[in-house]
């Protein structure tokens, strides 16, 4: 059975920690596209919960090799950098309609 990891960085799994979920932290200097790849070819994960941040380094080709094989399936997340702050990023669902029909569309709340 696949389990489950959480991407963030330096010192932002915590909660992901306390929630008994499985961490893997990395650094602004890492190199995520070799991290997923290796996560991938462990085959020990189905789904990889990735700081956005992180993702937004990874080249296109790389996230098509992982998308193509399946798993591990990733999920987008944004962590707020400090207590109260809020980041907002483009909605993973905008992002998917976009992929899908190669146009961006706008959706209202």
């Amino acid at each position: 059975m696949a389990g489950m990891l959480v991407l963030t960085g330096k010192g932002a799994s915590l909660g992901f920690r306390c929630a008994g979920l499985e961490c893997r932290e990395a650094g602004d200097d890492d190199n995520i596209s070799e991290l997923l790849s290796g996560i991938q070819a462990s085959g020990r994960y189905g789904l990889v919960v990735v700081e956005e941040r992180f993702l937004e380094k990874v080249p296109e080709n790389v996230m098509k090799r992982i998308r193509k094989k399946g798993l591990p399936i990733i999920i987008p997340v944004n962590i707020p950098g400090k207590w109260g702050e809020a980041e907002y990023g483009e909605s993973p669902v905008v992002r998917l309609i976009r992929r899908a029909i190669g146009y961006q569309i706008k959706l209202k709340k």
